[in-house]
């Protein structure tokens, strides 16, 4: 790794006439990485479909000599925008190598939400190019292909000069993607040296993850496995069950309150096999095929599974390992404070396959999966646990850690209920499901010696299913509690600012004000509180604070 701001790889394209036409990264000795609309705007003519005949310039800046080298497109590597916004990469081929390295460090993403990013840009106004910090806020655009960024409304934005940018990961220096567009207010560009005048601050990013699946030459490239184990790959023929499928379209696109789901698989080459298999494809960014997302029916978001393992034949150790390196010790060094290991290191949505038919399924049970599903609730994690047979003993296993993670949570949503009743009106209650599912758990170990495997099995199923639906019921319950609680919380400080305010603009006096406060206050501290007056008080007063320190200031500055 080099320190920030000393990075060799960015490079600057040009038309042959001189003009500046975006920005790029050089991946190795002679190739470069852009987008397609940087190289097709040296033709002056729009875009074709197959790789431009004409050459553009590009600008080595990162390198010391900062030499001009000609390039043109890799053949087969010439991926255009398409007209609903997605693709818009190219691979250039240098005539003459770059002197030095190191070269841009790829790195598929582990997580997308509030990363800080840094860019590199080439902006008209700005010749020797300007560095822009933003957030990384979620997937976006058609098929949920882009990532979204969001920087300053004032100061440095991305704006055009951008376009082929490495978006930098600000804290392992790693790059995560590709600029490819930025919001134009109203149809003016905005100037990203503005200081004042402010724009809106977005703009996108094509991660590594699809830039990878459009041009697979380059995962040599790149360390590390993708996050679909090659055994989901498979070439088989069989149709997808779809009413499997869909029902993991609605797990992974947090359409259903599951956290945990189990699904028994016959045989590899079933159709439930199929479905699993497709929707771990069909959500990655890199594997998915390249077709109109609109005609594939039923399948999970892009991005939606964060990790497809396969327990085949695999230890605990190594399938612990694989979590673990979907994660990176890079990617989880972090020592800001209130930093959490755990919601890092812990993928949000995972699929373990084939568990019983692990090397170890009763350890890989106890220390791999176990630890998951306890924290699945509370991190609302979204896990699909695959089994090749009934496996009966591994699964009540699996259902007795669950119950007995139903009786703690519920156990913490009666103290939860117990503490906010005595502040707050309206909590919510919960109704018990733990006992009654203890209770089944006995049966279901008493009839495991009476019944045959077939009702026995569809006996587990129903309770695993009653389990989860209590699970999610209880958690939703205390995150409701919490979230009264807060507000409470939050209405009284607020309530307080603002008196504090009145005191510094002497408006403590003002008969008016005064009532308003003495309402709010009376509100929030008469047990239990009746949140919605409260809230309504409190805004009446705050609003009137505001008002009214607002019109001094502008008095004063006339």
């Amino acid at each position: 790794m080099v320190s920030p701001g000393n990075e060799p790889w960015p490079v600057r394209v040009r038309a042959e006439h001189g003009e500046v036409l975006g920005a790029g990264m050089a991946l190795d000795d002679r190739h470069v990485l852009t987008c397609a609309h940087v190289v097709g705007a040296a033709g002056g003519t729009d875009l074709p479909d197959a790789e431009p005949a004409w050459t553009v310039l590009v600008d080595l800046v990162g390198q010391p000599n900062r030499q001009t080298v000609p390039a043109r497109v890799v053949p087969g590597c010439w991926w255009p925008p398409t007209s609903d916004g997605r693709d818009d990469i190219a691979l250039l081929e240098l005539a003459d190598p770059a002197p030095q390295g190191p070269f841009a460090p790829l790195r598929r993403m582990r997580g997308t939400w509030d990363r800080r990013v840094i860019m590199y840009g080439f902006p008209e106004t700005l010749e020797h190019g300007v560095y822009v910090e933003a957030r990384l806020t979620g997937r976006s655009g058609a098929g949920r292909e882009r990532v979204q960024m969001l920087s300053a409304t004032t100061g440095p934005q991305v704006s055009p000069g951008f376009s082929g940018s490495a978006v930098v990961d600000a804290q392992t220096g790693h790059v995560v993607g590709m600029v490819v567009s930025t919001y134009r207010d109203g149809g003016r560009v905005q100037d990203v040296a503005g200081g004042t005048d402010p724009g809106s601050g977005l703009s996108w990013m094509i991660p590594i993850e699809t830039i990878l699946g459009r041009l697979p030459r380059l995962r040599a490239q790149v360390p590390g496995e993708s996050s679909v184990d090659a055994r989901f790959r498979s070439t088989e023929d069989t149709p997808a069950n779809p009413r499997v499928l869909r029902q993991l379209a609605d797990f992974f696109g947090r359409l259903s309150s599951d956290n945990v789901l189990v699904i028994v698989i016959d045989h590899r080459e079933s159709d439930v096999a199929a479905a699993v298999r497709q929707a771990a494809v069909l959500s990655s960014r890199e594997l998915r095929p390249s077709i109109d997302p609109e005609k594939i029916s039923d399948a999970p978001p892009i991005g939606s599974i964060d990790l497809a393992v396969d327990a085949t034949d695999r230890s605990t150790k190594d399938v612990s390992r694989r979590i673990a390196d979907w994660v990176g010790e890079a990617d989880a060094a972090s020592t800001a404070p209130g930093h959490d290991p755990a919601a890092e290191t812990t993928p949000r949505s995972i699929i373990i396959n084939n568990i019983d038919e692990a090397a170890e399924p009763d350890t890989l049970l106890s220390e791999v999966v176990l630890p998951l599903v306890d924290q699945a609730p509370a991190r609302d994690l979204r896990m699909l646990l695959t089994f090749r047979g009934t496996s009966i003993p591994l699964r009540t296993t699996l259902l007795v850690s669950r119950v007995a993670s139903l009786q703690a949570t519920e156990k913490a949503v009666r103290r939860a209920y117990r503490r906010a009743a005595a502040v707050v009106a309206d909590v919510p209650r919960l109704q018990p499901r733990a006992i009654e599912l203890r209770i089944q758990l006995t049966k279901l170990r008493a009839a495991a010696a009476t019944v045959d495997g077939d009702t026995l099995a569809a006996l587990l199923a129903s309770t695993e299913r009653a389990a989860d639906r209590a699970l999610g019921a209880a958690e939703s319950v205390r995150r409701e509690i919490v979230a009264r609680e807060d507000l409470w919380s939050e209405l009284h400080g607020r309530l307080g600012a603002y008196r504090a305010m009145a005191v510094q603009h002497r408006l403590a006096e003002d008969p008016a004000l005064g009532t308003s406060y003495r309402r709010a206050h009376d509100l929030l501290l008469t047990a239990p509180c009746d949140l919605v007056a409260a809230e309504a008080a409190v805004r009446q007063y705050t609003e009137a604070i505001s008002h009214r320190t607002d019109g001094r200031r502008g008095g004063a500055g006339s």
